[in-house]
């Protein structure tokens, strides 16, 4: 008789940003009968949890979230559903009283739990797991070299007293690294201990009892980065994506009005750039219409992604590129747009979840950060990997404007001029090697069996020590 697949409970944090790459995980055990496993969150972002894991047998548990949460408007269970991201930190402060929830349900479950995968933003998980005997996997969203930097960044605060934001540093762990302050965001700069910022990092590192982190790349993409934090810093990362190449799509013959749209660009021969900042980026009015100015400018077709609802976009933008652009203001399937062979380019945030899907599709990026690590995935996609270009303030301060005239350079550069085909190239190369990693036999296939295998033995010996 065979023996039962591992259990394996998933706990997201309240973020569409955060819930999707665990998704994909699940979907990818339940496709390799690796695991079976129950999900955790909250009532209002159950419904999304549960459309996307159909046909998966997943279980979802419903912890209420606190009512009444001081600083928050009702109704809101989701950092997607902040009117600003500046309540992002009370938000997270509510989530710590879903704790005794979550140990009550993780309690009451009929089967016994292998181990838990939870969000990085959840620490107070692992204590909660440890009463139960069960191994807890930390999952952060982002890559092994931003981990990493950030780790060094943390500790040793390199780039305290600098003459000036252009002026280079180092971090021990990567002496032929060149860093400058435009690749921090000012969550790394040096808050104060009794600052909220500050105890906001010091919580989400991983406790020294903390089995494991999952990583949401490929061993290929960031060998060196990988292989430092496993030997020097730890808890052991597994390299088990792209997690979004798990998503099995087929072409339907329904095709949406969009995706019509962009197979007329393939007939005429017309590529398209993709602009997009994610769900949580905050852009003024007044960058938007620059962003506006540049696409007009550029001669190039787009699909522009534009979160903000009734702003104006400039008087008769969108009437007078209505025959070369898209604007569109709800939600995209921004994987299958990335994968139509009409999209040359990708104007992007720099989100790790975007980061990979534009790497999985092939496609160069027009890095333009915003906030969180996504400096420093812009630094690694431009100077590490080569496959796209930096957006940077035209009065060349660290969060000035961006100039319409420079947004339409860099996006023909992108999209014709040879960085661009250079940086094309290196992507296709990229998409590549995270297709195979992904299949039978890959690098991300394996690691994903050997770190259940490793995960699912109640031991601690032979761990990477913790974070200090």
């Amino acid at each position: 008789m065979s023996s039962p697949l591992p259990h394996v409970a998933f706990f997201p944090f309240m973020s569409k940003g955060h819930i999707i790459p665990l998704i994909h995980l699940a979907h990818l055990l339940h496709r390799r009968c690796l695991a079976t496993f129950t999900f955790f969150t909250t009532p209002l972002n159950a419904p999304f949890i549960r459309d996307s894991l159909a046909g998966t047998d997943a279980s979802i548990v419903e912890l209420p979230f606190p009512e009444n949460a001081p600083g928050l408007p009702p109704g809101i269970e989701s950092t997607d559903r902040l009117p600003d991201m500046s309540l992002f930190l009370t938000f997270y402060n509510a989530t710590k009283q879903l704790r005794p929830h979550f140990e009550q349900a993780l309690a009451s479950l009929p089967t016994a739990v292998s181990f838990l995968i939870s969000d990085g933003f959840l620490g107070w998980s692992t204590e909660s797991a440890a009463k139960l005997g069960i191994p807890r996997v930390a999952s952060y969203g982002m890559g092994c070299h931003a981990m990493a930097i950030q780790y060094y960044i943390r500790r040793e605060k390199p780039h305290r007293g600098l003459a000036s934001d252009d002026q280079p540093f180092t971090v021990s762990g990567f002496p032929n690294l060149r860093l400058t302050l435009d690749d921090l965001t000012q969550f790394s700069y040096d808050p104060h201990p009794a600052d909220e910022v500050y105890k906001f990092v010091e919580e989400i590192q991983p406790p020294p009892d903390t089995r494991a982190v999952v990583d949401n790349s490929f061993y290929e993409l960031e060998p060196g980065y990988v292989d430092h934090w496993n030997s020097h810093i730890g808890p052991k990362a597994w390299c088990i994506g792209l997690l979004c190449l798990a998503q099995q799509k087929t072409r339907s013959n329904n095709r949406t009005e969009l995706l019509q749209w962009l197979d007329s660009r393939v007939a005429m021969n017309r590529p398209v750039v993709y602009v997009a900042f994610g769900s949580q980026a905050e852009i003024s009015e007044l960058q938007l219409k620059e962003i506006a100015i540049g696409l007009e400018r550029s001669g190039v077709d787009f699909l522009w992604v534009v979160r903000a609802k009734g702003v104006e976009l400039g008087e008769g933008f969108e009437e007078r590129v209505a025959e070369r652009g898209k604007v569109v203001r709800e939600w995209v399937d921004q994987l299958e747009i990335l994968q139509h062979e009409s999209i040359r380019a990708f104007v992007s945030h720099c989100g790790w979840n975007s980061v990979t899907e534009g790497i999985s599709a092939g496609v160069p990026i027009l890095a333009w950060p915003m906030m969180a690590e996504q400096r420093l995935n812009a630094r690694f996609l431009v100077q590490d990997l080569g496959i796209g270009l930096r957006v940077r303030a035209s009065d060349g301060t660290r969060e000035g404007l961006v100039r319409g005239e420079d947004i339409a350079k860099l996006v023909r550069e992108l999209v014709d001029g040879e960085k661009g085909k250079e940086a094309a190239k290196k992507a296709k190369d990229l998409a590549r090697a995270a297709r195979m990693a992904m299949e039978e036999g890959g690098s991300s296939w394996r690691a994903l069996e050997q770190m259940i295998a490793e995960v699912s033995q109640k031991t601690t010996t032979g761990l990477a020590p913790g974070l200090a």
